[in-house]
C-alpha cells in the first residue's frame, strides 16, 4: 500500500502551483484514502503521503535553509501519519462507515486550522479548485461552495467524493449502501446551503446595498537580495528607498496607497522617525491619499512588533494594526529557552509581540481592515475582519523567503478563496511579488510578477453583504462531526435503514 501513498503524494503536490494540474487532487485523495483502508502500517502510509506532498508544496522555504524546510516537512508527515492511524482504526472498528470516516476528516481539517502553534492552512485541498478555468460552469460550483462553506467546508466537500469512491472500490459488496450514503450527504449539504441563503436573503431584502469604488495603488518595491540568508548591505534601507521612489513616480489622486509588510521599520519607522513620516506625509498630501504601510520595530532587545500603520490624507498617523499570529520559527521560537543551542535559530533573534485584535480604518466612507503575511492564509482572520464590518481586506506580506517557488501563487489562491468565502475584495500586497487585486468573486483583476519593481493600480468596487460562511463559519464540519458521532453510537442501525 506504500505505492498508493507515494502516488497520492506525487499527484497531490502536482495539483498545486506552480504545476496547476488542479484536477489531480481527486485521484490524489482517492489513492491516499484507499491506502489507509488496507489497515497495514497506516501511520507510515500517512507519513509518506504528507512528507512527499508538503515537501514539494513548501519547497520555497528552502531559501531560508534546510533547517526550516526539513522539520516542517517532517511535522506535516507526522500530522498525516497520526491522522492516517486514526482513520484506519475507525475504518476497521466501524466497518468503513462513511459518516464516521467523514467526521474524522472534518475534525482533522479543523485541527489543522488551529494546531500546532496556531494552525497551518497551507495546502488545503479546496484551494486548488480555483486554478481551474475561471468562467466555466465548474468554477461557478466552486465559488458557490466557498461562499456557502468557506475553505475548510469546501475541503470537506471535495474530500467526500474520493472518500466514497475509495470505499466503494474497496468494499464492492457495499456499493449500493455507499451510493445511498452519498445521496443523503449531498441532500443534506444542498438543503443547508439553500436554507442559509434564504435566511441571508431575508435579512437583506429591505436593505439597499450601496456600492462604492476605491482607486488603490499597490507599491511593490522589491528587495535587492531577497531571502533570510541572502542579506546584503543596507537591504532594509534600499527596500524603503525603492517604495518611496515608486510612490514619488505616481501621478493623480488615489484613495489608498499600500506598501507591503517590511517596507518600513527599524531605522525607517514612520511611527518613530520624523524623517520617514515627513517623506510619507509629503506623498499623502501630494496624492490626496490615505496610506497603509507595513513594517516592524524592535521592542527592547528581545522583542519586536509587526505593524500596519494607517496614515490619513494630511500625512498624520491615525492608527495601527499589530499582527496577531507570528510565524513559528520565523517570527518567534517556540520553547526558545530549550532550543537556543541550535545555531540556525540565531536568524530569529527576537520574538514577535502579538496584537490583540482586528482594526477597522476608514477610507472615504469605506471600512477597510488589514492582516499581515502568514495571517492572510488563515480564514479566521479574514472572517474576523468582515464580522467587524470591513468592506475590503488588505493583506500586507513580504514573501521574499518563497524564492521562485509556487508558494506566492499558492498564497494568492488562498486569498481568492477567502475573498469568495466572505464576499469581499482583497488587496494582496507583497514586497517581492506576487501582488494582486482580487474581487469579491475571487477573480484576479491584475497582478505583478515575482521580483518585479513597480506599481499596480486598480479601481475596486466594494459592498457590504453576508455569505453563509461569513455569518456561520465552519458549521458544515461540525454538522458532519455530529453525523459521525451518531454513527458511532448506532453504527449498525442508523442510516442503513434510510
Amino acid at each position: 500500500m506504500f505505492m498508493n501513498a507515494i502516488i497520492a503524494g506525487l499527484l497531490y503536490f502536482l495539483s498545486f502551483p506552480p504545476y496547476d494540474f488542479w484536477y489531480l487532487i481527486f485521484p490524489a485523495l482517492y489513492f491516499f484514502y484507499y491506502s489507509l483502508l488496507s489497515k497495514e502500517k497506516s501511520f507510515l502510509s500517512g507519513f509518506i503521503f504528507g512528507s512527499i506532498a508538503y515537501g514539494v508544496i513548501l519547497l520555497g522555504i528552502q531559501s531560508i535553509g534546510l533547517e526550516a524546510w526539513i522539520p516542517l516537512t517532517i511535522l506535516m508527515g507526522l500530522m498525516y501519519g497520526i491522522f492516517a492511524k486514526l482513520f484506519s482504526s475507525l475504518s476497521s472498528k466501524f466497518e468503513n462507515n462513511f459518516y464516521v470516516l467523514l467526521s474524522a476528516i472534518a475534525i482533522f481539517d479543523l485541527l489543522r486550522a488551529y494546531f500546532p502553534f496556531g494552525g497551518f492552512p497551507w495546502g488545503f485541498p479546496s484551494t486548488v479548485l480555483l486554478s481551474g478555468p475561471i468562467d466555466s460552469f465548474y468554477m461557478t460550483g466552486a465559488r458557490l461552495s466557498f461562499e456557502g462553506f468557506g475553505p475548510t467546508g469546501s475541503s470537506l466537500l471535495l474530500q467526500s467524493l474520493p472518500l466514497i469512491v475509495s470505499l466503494g472500490v474497496y468494499s464492492k459488496n457495499k456499493q449500493k449502501d455507499y451510493f445511498k450514503n452519498y445521496m443523503i450527504f449531498s441532500l443534506v449539504v444542498f438543503s443547508i446551503y439553500v436554507f442559509n441563503h434564504i435566511i441571508i436573503d431575508f435579512n437583506y431584502q429591505d436593505v439597499n446595498i450601496e456600492t462604492s469604488e476605491l482607486n488603490i495603488a499597490i507599491v511593490q518595491g522589491n528587495s535587492p537580495c531577497p531571502g533570510a540568508k541572502n542579506r546584503c548591505s543596507n537591504e532594509r534601507q534600499k527596500i524603503y528607498d525603492s517604495h518611496l521612489n515608486q510612490t514619488q513616480s505616481l501621478n493623480g489622486n488615489f484613495d489608498l496607497v499600500v506598501w507591503p509588510e517590511s517596507s518600513t521599520g527599524f531605522n525607517n519607522d514612520p511611527g518613530i522617525h520624523s524623517r520617514v513620516q515627513n517623506d510619507i506625509s509629503t506623498q499623502a498630501m501630494r496624492l490626496d491619499s490615505y496610506f497603509l504601510i507595513g513594517g516592524d520595530r524592535p521592542v527592547q532587545n528581545q522583542y519586536f512588533e509587526n505593524y500596519g500603520i494607517f496614515i490619513n490624507k494630511d500625512g498624520e498617523i491615525v492608527d495601527q494594526y499589530l499582527k496577531q499570529h507570528p510565524v513559528p520559527f520565523g517570527e518567534y521560537i517556540p520553547f526558545r529557552k530549550y532550543l537556543d543551542w541550535i545555531p540556525p535559530l540565531a536568524l530569529v533573534p527576537r520574538d514577535m509581540i502579538r496584537g490583540d485584535g482586528q482594526k477597522i480604518f476608514m477610507v472615504k466612507d469605506t471600512k477597510i481592515s488589514t492582516v499581515i503575511s502568514f495571517e492572510g492564509s488563515f480564514q479566521r482572520y479574514i472572517r474576523n475582519s468582515v464580522q467587524d464590518g470591513a468592506e475590503l481586506v488588505v493583506i500586507l506580506t513580504n514573501q521574499a523567503s518563497y524564492g521562485e517557488s509556487g508558494m506566492s501563487d499558492q498564497f494568492i489562491l488562498m486569498s481568492r478563496a477567502n475573498a469568495i468565502s466572505n464576499g469581499r475584495p482583497i488587496v494582496h500586497a507583497a514586497i517581492t511579488g506576487k501582488s494582486a487585486f482580487i474581487d469579491h468573486k475571487g477573480k484576479v483583476i491584475s497582478k505583478t510578477e515575482l521580483f518585479e519593481t513597480g506599481v499596480l493600480i486598480e479601481k475596486i468596487e466594494v459592498k457590504q453583504t453576508e455569505t453563509p460562511y461569513s455569518k456561520f463559519g465552519n458549521y458544515l464540519n461540525y454538522i458532519f462531526i455530529v453525523f459521525g458521532a451518531i454513527s458511532l453510537l448506532w453504527p449498525k442501525n442508523i442510516f442503513k435503514k434510510i
